[in-house]
């Protein structure tokens, strides 16, 4: 487990949200902290992806390479939350480039890691990708209201 993670405060991040603290700790259990100074990648775009990452000081954002060729930020991460939730969920590749905007750490979760707790509770489990769900569920919301938004500024009056 990386060191200096207190369980306690994890307790209160949404992915983790009603999960057992001895599940906490398996899923922490050979974990890794990876740091990256600002606009270092995380992860790059069409990359396949194995694990989730949450912020843990410092912030990141994902972006999205437009048809013009401009990179577009979609969304940026605060400590306590989570990205590259969407590599484990749908098994797809990174469907974008995550950057540190400054000095950023964060908590590797690799897919290993979630089948040792599906080994140990497949109920602790169930919850975990339900809260990631829920997480991306209400990311999604976010963005339809932000796309509703664009589209009633670009349209004619």
């Amino acid at each position: 487990m990386p060191e200096n993670i207190p369980v306690h405060r994890l307790k209160d991040m949404p992915v983790f949200g009603g999960l057992r603290e001895d599940i906490i700790r398996l899923i922490l259990d050979g974990s890794q902290y990876i740091e990256r100074d600002a606009g270092e990648p995380f992860f790059i775009e069409g990359e396949r992806g194995d694990s989730s990452f949450i912020v843990e000081t410092g912030s990141a954002a994902l972006f999205k390479m437009g048809a013009s060729g401009h990179a577009y930020q979609i969304r940026s991460f605060n400590p306590g939350e989570c990205f590259g939730a969407m590599a484990l969920l749908g098994v797809y590749p990174r469907s974008g480039v995550v950057k540190a905007l400054e000095p950023c750490r964060v908590v590797e979760i690799k897919a290993d890691q979630l089948f040792s707790v599906y080994q140990a509770d497949p109920e602790q489990y169930v919850l975990i990708f339900m809260n990631m769900a829920r997480d991306l569920s209400r990311r999604l919301r976010d963005t339809d209201e932000h796309l509703v938004a664009c589209l009633d500024n670009d349209r004619p009056t």
